[in-house]
Protein backbone atom coordinates (compact mmCIF):
# COMPACT_ATOMS: atom_id res chain seq x y z
CA UNK A 1 0.00 0.00 0.00
CA UNK A 2 1.10 3.68 -1.11
CA UNK A 3 2.03 5.76 1.95
CA UNK A 4 2.41 9.04 1.60
CA UNK A 5 6.31 10.14 2.78
CA UNK A 6 6.36 11.23 6.51
CA UNK A 7 9.95 12.79 6.62
CA UNK A 8 10.57 15.25 4.86
CA UNK A 9 14.02 16.66 4.77
CA UNK A 10 14.66 16.91 1.46
CA UNK A 11 13.09 15.75 -2.27
CA UNK A 12 14.71 15.96 -5.77
CA UNK A 13 12.78 17.72 -8.09
CA UNK A 14 13.68 17.19 -11.99
CA UNK A 15 13.00 20.46 -13.77
CA UNK A 16 14.04 21.40 -16.98
CA UNK A 17 15.36 24.93 -15.37
CA UNK A 18 17.24 23.20 -12.83
CA UNK A 19 19.80 20.36 -12.64
CA UNK A 20 18.17 17.53 -11.75
CA UNK A 21 20.34 17.37 -8.26
CA UNK A 22 18.64 20.31 -7.28
CA UNK A 23 16.75 19.99 -3.74
CA UNK A 24 13.81 21.45 -2.49
CA UNK A 25 13.25 22.14 0.80
CA UNK A 26 9.60 21.04 2.78
CA UNK A 27 8.56 22.87 5.65
CA UNK A 28 7.72 20.54 8.85
CA UNK A 29 4.55 21.76 10.64
CA UNK A 30 5.25 23.07 14.30
CA UNK A 31 4.26 21.08 16.72
CA UNK A 32 1.55 23.62 17.69
CA UNK A 33 0.35 23.39 14.46
CA UNK A 34 0.19 19.56 14.99
CA UNK A 35 -1.30 19.30 18.57
CA UNK A 36 -4.00 22.03 17.00
CA UNK A 37 -4.42 19.96 13.89
CA UNK A 38 -5.18 16.96 16.10
CA UNK A 39 -7.15 18.68 18.66
CA UNK A 40 -9.62 19.87 15.78
CA UNK A 41 -10.06 16.05 14.49
CA UNK A 42 -10.19 15.00 17.50
CA UNK A 43 -12.94 17.54 18.58
CA UNK A 44 -14.83 18.37 15.22
CA UNK A 45 -14.92 14.87 13.88
CA UNK A 46 -13.52 12.13 16.38
CA UNK A 47 -15.37 12.35 19.52
CA UNK A 48 -18.61 13.76 20.94
CA UNK A 49 -17.59 16.05 23.50
CA UNK A 50 -18.01 19.49 24.87
CA UNK A 51 -16.12 23.01 25.55
CA UNK A 52 -14.24 21.92 28.93
CA UNK A 53 -12.37 19.42 25.88
CA UNK A 54 -8.71 20.66 25.54
CA UNK A 55 -5.76 19.31 24.42
CA UNK A 56 -4.48 18.08 27.14
CA UNK A 57 -7.78 15.90 28.07
CA UNK A 58 -7.12 12.54 28.31
CA UNK A 59 -8.12 10.86 25.54
CA UNK A 60 -9.84 7.93 27.03
CA UNK A 61 -12.22 9.37 29.56
CA UNK A 62 -13.11 11.65 26.48
CA UNK A 63 -14.31 8.27 25.22
CA UNK A 64 -11.31 7.41 23.10
CA UNK A 65 -11.84 4.01 22.11
CA UNK A 66 -10.18 1.55 18.82
CA UNK A 67 -12.91 2.44 16.28
CA UNK A 68 -11.83 6.08 17.13
CA UNK A 69 -8.50 5.54 16.85
CA UNK A 70 -8.87 4.23 13.70
CA UNK A 71 -10.76 7.08 12.62
CA UNK A 72 -8.26 9.36 13.95
CA UNK A 73 -5.51 7.78 12.27
CA UNK A 74 -7.19 8.14 8.93
CA UNK A 75 -7.86 11.34 9.40
CA UNK A 76 -4.52 12.76 10.29
CA UNK A 77 -3.33 10.54 7.34
CA UNK A 78 -5.17 12.34 4.96
CA UNK A 79 -4.94 16.08 6.41
CA UNK A 80 -0.86 15.74 7.05
CA UNK A 81 0.16 12.68 5.06
CA UNK A 82 1.91 11.39 8.22
CA UNK A 83 1.37 7.78 8.88
CA UNK A 84 2.00 6.12 12.34
CA UNK A 85 2.56 2.89 12.50
CA UNK A 86 0.47 0.96 15.04
CA UNK A 87 2.97 -0.16 17.59
CA UNK A 88 4.06 3.54 18.22
CA UNK A 89 0.41 4.23 19.38
CA UNK A 90 0.92 3.42 23.27
CA UNK A 91 -1.25 4.29 26.15
CA UNK A 92 1.39 7.43 26.82
CA UNK A 93 0.95 8.60 22.97
CA UNK A 94 -3.08 8.52 23.18
CA UNK A 95 -2.94 10.38 26.83
CA UNK A 96 -4.08 13.39 24.69
CA UNK A 97 -4.08 15.78 21.74
CA UNK A 98 -0.74 17.17 22.74
CA UNK A 99 1.09 13.43 23.44
CA UNK A 100 -0.02 12.13 20.24
CA UNK A 101 1.21 15.56 18.31
CA UNK A 102 4.35 15.20 19.84
CA UNK A 103 4.48 11.44 18.59
CA UNK A 104 4.02 12.99 14.60
CA UNK A 105 6.23 15.93 15.49
CA UNK A 106 8.84 13.12 16.39
CA UNK A 107 7.74 11.11 13.11
CA UNK A 108 8.29 14.41 10.57
CA UNK A 109 11.18 15.72 12.06
CA UNK A 110 12.88 12.52 12.41
CA UNK A 111 13.67 13.11 16.42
Amino acid sequence: MFRPFSRSATLSMCHPARPAATLLRVSIPTREALTERVFQLLRDEILDVDGSFTARSNLLEAGLDSLAVTQLMLSIEESTGVWVDESLLTPEHLESAEALAALLYEQLSGA
